[in-house]
């Protein structure tokens, strides 16, 4: 006797293809980087970043998330972001400079790093009860924007800053930190818990559509005026999330 097999909407399908594509991305992405198109690579990237968000945002909204939709976003977020992305900053920086050995272990650290913090993620997940799921802060750096931070280097080789030879070993230093962001435990500001009074949303709507708009007129001062933001802010918030998290249990 035959197993009847379980219906699924098509429509529930849309998540987990978004996912799918988005790998599809990443390795685009490393390809036309190593066949030197080094712009398209980056935006490429920065495309695999959206759809990341993207692919969650739909399956909570479509109530289709789960167990293999998460591990594929999973898996995804290590591919692109822990070995796409470093690489081509490797090959684009690091290949035949002084810093040539730094740089493979800086790359090998970062990627390390993003394993380790998805498979901690995961198993926070899993063991974690429902209500627990939703939190309003990350925990450390998430992939995405770790990548985004270890672009910075590519944002100045773009801007015609010679990397490779007078600033190497600082690009190798940095990709380190990088990996270190994302295994830190500290509070980070996570898209999920942000919500912005009535009275202030046209103002966000419209510095929104400033940075897209300087994103595309001036993509490089832009991307690494936003990193350097971002960097600045997170001890900042940090230390805002943990005392209002110590004035919430007390």
């Amino acid at each position: 006797m035959s197993r009847k097999s379980r219906e699924i909407p098509i429509v529930r399908l849309i998540p987990n293809t978004i996912t799918f594509f988005g790998i599809c991305v990443g390795l685009t992405a490393l390809r036309v980087g190593l066949n030197g198109n080094l712009s398209l690579a980056i935006f490429l990237l920065l495309l695999a970043m959206v759809l990341d968000v993207l692919d969650g945002k739909i399956a909570r909204a479509m109530q289709s998330e789960s167990k293999i939709g998460a591990e594929l976003d999973s898996l995804a977020d290590f591919f692109n972001f822990g070995v796409a992305a470093p690489l081509v900053v490797y090959f684009s920086v690091f290949l035949n400079s002084p810093a040539m050995s730094l740089g493979w272990f800086a790359v090998m650290t970062m990627a390390i790093c993003c394993a380790f913090r998805l498979a901690r993620f995961n198993v926070v997940g899993a063991e974690a009860k429902p209500e627990e799921n939703v939190s309003a802060n990350f925990s450390g750096v998430p992939a995405p924007m770790v990548a985004c931070l270890a672009m910075s280097p590519l944002y100045a080789v773009m801007l015609g800053i010679d990397v490779a030879e007078r600033f190497s070993y600082s690009a190798a230093g940095f990709l380190v930190g990088c990996g270190i962001l994302a295994v830190c435990t500290f509070p980070t500001i996570s898209n999920k818990g942000v919500s912005v009074p009535e009275r202030y949303q046209f103002l966000l709507i419209l510095l929104l559509v400033l940075t897209l708009v300087l994103i595309v007129v001036y993509p490089w001062h832009t991307l690494l005026a936003i990193n350097a933001v971002y960097l600045l802010y997170l001890p900042i918030y940090a230390r805002s999330a943990s005392r209002q998290e110590k004035s919430s249990n007390s």
